[in-house]
């Protein structure tokens, strides 16, 4: 038996699952096949920790890797912030430099706070959205993470979530006060938006969705959502986390030519680093 192989087997008695991540079990992949742990990873090669040397043609870490896995630039700069500190009671300067940069590079927004994942950042945006708005529901159309606010979708019917996450999702754990909060559509589904905004449109706090979903969205599509949602007082949140910095220098609405009430980052932001960002 492999190393890796003896290695995940261990790894599944001690950590549920096996993995951290859905997205990185073997089972998603070759079972009792795949290599699962590595000890270098750079550009877009990788060696395993039985010494195998492999081409990675995936998703580059879940898609967090744009520039490819240990980036020189990226590493420099990391690594000279961690021998000078990267935790203090006062701030870092970085912080009001990325923010006026992406501020810069996304016109249309004034303000932006961050965090460290994109569940996280998502969270955040929808808080603020319910916090400006004094509303609860939430319209989601795509995937955004695995917080109770958006497996809520999922108490009313298992089924909520299929096309967005996976199938038959059971929301084990997510209070079920919040039964109704969390209200999905499929992609391109203009209907079911419709249907959406005339049965719950004066309590939607905002709807949350990837403009860009396994292909360019019909055209005037995001037009169209962002009319309908503004129509009842709600606010529109892009989420760039996967496509951002993909399709175009910055949030892929930028070259859809739709701009949101706020947009969220993370992924190819840090490159592989823990960063996220809301701007608005």
């Amino acid at each position: 038996m492999s190393k890796a192989q003896e290695l995940y087997r261990h790894a599944k008695e001690r950590i549920p699952g096996g993995t951290q991540l859905l997205s990185k079990r073997p089972e998603q992949f070759a079972p009792d096949k795949w290599p699962s742990y590595f000890t270098k990873a750079v550009g877009c090669e990788v060696w395993d920790v039985d010494g195998n040397h492999y081409y990675d043609m995936t998703l580059s870490g879940i898609g967090a890797c744009l520039l490819g896995y240990a980036d020189p630039d990226v590493t420099r700069a990391v690594v000279e912030r961690i021998e000078n500190g990267s935790m203090s009671t006062l701030n870092p300067p970085e912080e009001v430099e990325l923010a006026d940069k992406l501020c810069e590079i996304h016109p249309w927004a004034e303000n932006v706070r961050f965090a460290r994942t994109g569940g996280e950042i998502c969270a955040v945006a929808v808080r603020i959205a319910r916090a400006t708005t004094g509303r609860d529901k939430v319209v989601i159309c795509g995937y955004h993470g695995w917080s109770d606010w958006y497996i809520a979708a999922n108490l009313g019917a298992d089924s909520a979530l299929d096309g967005q996450l996976l199938p038959g999702l059971k929301p084990a754990g997510v209070p079920r006060a919040l039964g109704g909060s969390a209200l999905t559509f499929n992609y391109g589904d203009r209907e079911a938006l419709e249907k959406i905004i005339a049965e719950h449109g004066d309590s939607i706090a905002c709807l949350i969705m990837e403009p860009i979903r396994g292909g360019e969205p019909e055209p005037d599509f995001l037009k169209f959502v962002c009319e309908k949602v503004r129509g009842v007082g709600g606010l529109v949140i892009f989420d760039e986390i996967t496509i951002g910095w993909r399709w175009c220098f910055g949030g892929s609405h930028l070259a859809l030519g739709v701009n949101p009430d706020m947009a969220v980052f993370a992924k190819a932001l840090g490159n592989g680093h823990p960063i996220a960002a809301v701007i608005g």
